[in-house]
């Protein structure tokens, strides 16, 4: 039986482009309070993982299960800053009221809720003095913060992040880490990073992808399971703290 906690079940889903196998049977569940950072090496299926539970891709096996309240219409998404078109000609503030188009539909007008809803998330994320700035005018973080302010405005039951703390600089980062760790509060949340530090204060769990899912657990990791999933050699470094992860080599990520 499912635990009633359970907003998210993986089960056995393999997915692959053209005939390579990205991943490969993979379970994983999410639960009404999990924090969860998904890490392993580039081109082992992190990215691929949350477009599958976003249904953005099929699975070539296996399924993905949403129990209530999470849906497709209640995931948050906030992709990579570098895939958004920063040419188009939008405002901050146009850009997180689309947010806002799944509650009122494609062809009805902002009503003052929408506004008011807006301009609280604006305030949240230390923009409400960029709302009429054009997106190509935004630094990195402020972009970031952007995309994250128009994931939160379409009340989300699950936040799923792709490298939000990307080439960010040192001020959003620390924005963005307390406003996700204040929305985990609330609502799971499911983080592709890299950077693990940005948010190893908060994270409670980890889950090791490439191509296979290595592990999934608290955010305790080791030197051999980071070894077996990035397939090299990993320095640990604690300092008193959750885990960071370097890589200690050229030619690979960290």
């Amino acid at each position: 039986m499912t635990d009633p906690q359970t907003l998210i079940e993986v089960q056995k889903v393999t997915f692959g482009y053209r005939q390579e196998i990205v991943l490969d049977e993979v379970d994983l569940q999410i639960r009404a309070s999990d924090y969860v950072a998904v890490i392993g090496p580039n081109g082992g299926g992190k990215t691929t993982l949350l477009k599958i539970i976003l249904g953005l891709l099929r699975p070539w096996s296996g399924r993905v299960v949403l129990h209530p309240p999470a849906g497709r219409g209640r995931l948050g998404y906030v992709p990579q800053f570098f895939t958004f078109d920063r040419e188009f000609p939008l405002r901050v503030l146009d850009v997180v009221l689309m947010g806002r188009l799944g509650a009122r539909g494609l062809f009805h007008a902002y009503n003052a809720q929408d506004r008011r809803t807006v301009q609280e998330v604006l305030e949240r994320m230390h923009l409400q003095k960029l709302e009429q700035a054009h997106i190509t005018e935004l630094s990195g973080g402020q972009l970031q913060r952007t995309l994250i302010a128009r994931a939160l405005v379409s009340d989300p039951a699950v936040l799923l992040l792709d490298e939000p703390t990307a080439s960010v600089d040192a001020e959003s980062r620390e924005i963005l880490r307390a406003t996700l760790a204040e929305m985990n509060r609330r609502i799971p949340v499911i983080v592709v990073t890299h950077d693990v530090t940005a948010v190893s204060t908060d994270v409670k769990q980890f889950a090791c992808v490439n191509r296979k899912l290595y592990y999934h657990g608290r955010a305790e990791l080791t030197t051999e399971l980071l070894e077996q999933v990035y397939g090299c050699p990993v320095e640990m470094i604690g300092h008193g703290l959750p885990h960071r992860v370097l890589v200690d080599h050229s030619g690979h990520e960290h």
